[in-house]
């Protein structure tokens, strides 16, 4: 039985893909263009979606500097990579289709928690801009930056509720992040394919996610909510 559950935030509860990647990893591109990255605009957001399937952004600017670019694109790096992790927030951010009423309903019936990753100050803005701070008893951010998982942050709120591994639900898009993470330590993972692909599905039935969804309108009935 499912006493915990934890979402994730980019492109789980925030269309973060399709409002605000474009624009800030352009911004990050160019910035790289500028410094000497051999390659256009258009190549670069190419590969970027082809990249992410398997490494972090952060790793991707590493690995197109490193490849295409000079020592003058190299010293831009940290300029690039800080554009895309911090950039500019709105005031306000709609929530997926279904998202919030999900949380209206979840809310009496759980402990509630939000674990994203990425730069604190801009997910706590995020999470302010969709107006969903008040849902979760505790926000967390893992610096994906230093190569925080967030398996070690599951771990800590099944230590808070004094709960057994399997009455934590791990929500969210990324199979090489929550989803990879919340198996490994026992917890209940549901796979929310949306955005850019993060990932494949293992053909190993015990490393594959408990629910699959596409929709904030299937999670309740599928994972039986």
């Amino acid at each position: 039985m499912v006493r915990a559950i934890a979402f994730d935030l980019d492109d789980t509860l925030l269309d973060t893909s399709g409002i605000l990647v474009p624009q800030a990893s352009s911004l990050s591109f160019q910035i790289l263009i500028d410094a000497g990255l051999n390659m256009t605009l258009e190549e670069c957001q190419n590969r970027r979606v082809k990249l992410i399937k398997s490494i972090s952004h952060k790793d991707v600017f590493l690995k197109l500097a490193t490849e295409h670019g000079t020592s003058e694109t190299l010293n831009a790096l940290n300029k690039a990579i800080a554009a895309f992790y911090e950039p500019h927030i709105p005031n306000a951010l709609p929530l997926l289709p279904g998202a919030r009423e999900n949380l209206d309903y979840l809310k009496s019936k759980y402990k509630l928690y939000l674990v994203t990753a990425g730069a604190e100050k801009t997910q706590r803005s995020k999470a302010k801009a969709l107006g969903v701070e008040n849902y979760f008893d505790q926000i967390f951010v893992t610096n994906s930056l230093i190569k925080q998982r967030k398996a070690d942050t599951f771990r800590e709120i099944i230590h808070i509720n004094q709960i057994q591994t399997t009455e934590l639900l791990c929500i969210g898009n990324s199979l090489l992040s929550e989803i990879h993470d919340a198996l490994e330590i026992g917890a209940k993972a549901c796979y929310f394919e949306f955005g850019e692909e993060r990932g494949l599905i293992s053909t190993e039935k015990n490393k594959q996610p408990h629910y699959h969804i596409r929709s904030h309108h299937e999670l309740i009935s599928t994972c039986h909510l």
